[in-house]
């Protein structure tokens, strides 16, 4: 499902109308409403447009969540690209600064992120675009992965559990709060889950290396 068209990207007066109902509606969520609860014109009213004005943006109330989602979705996989890009630095660094990063993220959108779950728990289509944001992260994390030496399945599996258990972690921490952990303590528990998984890979990949480049073994002299 598109939730920008382009003809929004390049309108800036439809591009500000959209971010009315895009703000209200965060605006909203952060009050402590659920989006259930959330009506068009409830939003609209909020927004300062009409009700048609937003249904000349947005097909639904769906559409909107999802347009917000687009752009979280977007800001977590940008904290998290600089250590699945890292190449000759300090890895370890990179991973917690990452997961710092994508925590933020968690923490800034909690009660997008709260009501999308709650979403998803009763819209397929919700449920679906959720799957889909946090495909992302697996798609990049696999490919990370087979870059280091795993094979295609192993990559696959392990970005996947990886992946899916820093999202649910995540929300644990910022919108049901019952880790019992602060969020230093949440980023350190989580890099570390993922460098365990990392080190032997990045270890494995580095002796391979250095394993191809040795000099091949003299032949021996025939024996006289």
């Amino acid at each position: 499902m598109a939730v920008l068209d382009k003809r929004t990207r390049d309108d800036p007066r439809r591009r500000a109308t959209e971010l009315a109902f895009l703000r209200a509606t965060e605006a909203l969520l952060d009050e402590g409403a659920s989006f259930a609860d959330l009506n068009v014109s409830r939003i609209a009213e909020r927004a300062g447009r009409t009700r048609t004005a937003f249904y000349t943006h947005f097909e639904d109330r769906r559409e909107l969540l999802l347009a917000l989602v687009e752009e979280a979705g977007g800001e977590g996989l940008a904290a998290i690209t600089p250590f699945l890009a890292a190449d000759g630095r300090d890895e370890h660094d990179e991973l917690t600064a990452s997961i710092q990063g994508l925590l933020a993220t968690f923490r800034e959108h909690a009660s997008l992120v709260r009501a999308v779950i709650e979403a998803a728990g009763y819209d397929d289509a919700v449920a679906a675009y959720w799957d889909g944001i946090v495909g992302r992260f697996v798609d990049a994390a696999r490919e990370w992965l087979r870059a280091a030496g795993l094979d295609q399945d192993e990559a696959a599996a392990t970005a996947t559990a990886l992946v899916w258990m820093t999202e649910r972690t995540c929300y644990q921490q910022v919108v049901r709060g019952t880790t019992g952990l602060d969020d230093q303590a949440a980023v350190v528990a989580i890099s570390e889950v993922w460098w365990s998984v990392l080190r032997p890979t990045r270890a494995g990949r580095v002796g391979r290396r250095d394993e191809a480049s040795m000099p091949s073994p003299l032949p021996a002299e025939p024996r006289s």
